[in-house]
């Protein structure tokens, strides 16, 4: 497996792939704002095809979030996502300052927590726990 890891997404791409793995879609005007916002992205390709992206949002300084972390299924279970994750954790670590300190959030799809802990994510439930919403018109 020849594996390549990239820190641009295109539209098409980041359509591609979260498209594939069933997430809610988006217009072309939206992934072009979103991606134009975004701290750090990764691509990952294995032998030339899109196998996985992911993207980290946030203000910079205090905080940012873990976002669109998907694996097309052909190459789920390879260690893509693990690969992804933890390049943009190496990414967000490398823009903290010395004496500075980030938060990385992340609200995991049902039962891949420990697919994040495995990745080096804390999860405690009885701590904290995550909430959402969709607003849509």
């Amino acid at each position: 497996m020849n594996i390549k890891i990239f820190h641009k997404i295109t539209n098409k791409e980041f359509l591609e792939v979260i498209e594939s793995v069933g997430f809610k879609t988006y217009n072309n005007e939206q992934v072009t704002k979103a991606l134009k916002n975004t701290m750090y992205m990764v691509k990952v390709e294995v032998d030339g095809e899109l196998a996985g992206i992911g993207r980290a949002v946030g203000d910079y300084s205090i905080l940012c979030c873990l976002s669109d972390i998907c694996v097309k299924p052909k190459f789920q279970k390879k260690g893509i996502g693990l690969i992804i994750v933890k390049e943009l954790m190496r990414m967000i670590e490398d823009g903290v300052k010395e004496g500075e300190k980030m938060q990385i959030e992340l609200t995991p799809t049902a039962g891949n927590e420990a697919f994040y802990q495995k990745a080096g994510l804390k999860y405690k439930p009885d701590v904290i726990t995550g909430m959402y919403l969709w607003i849509k018109k």
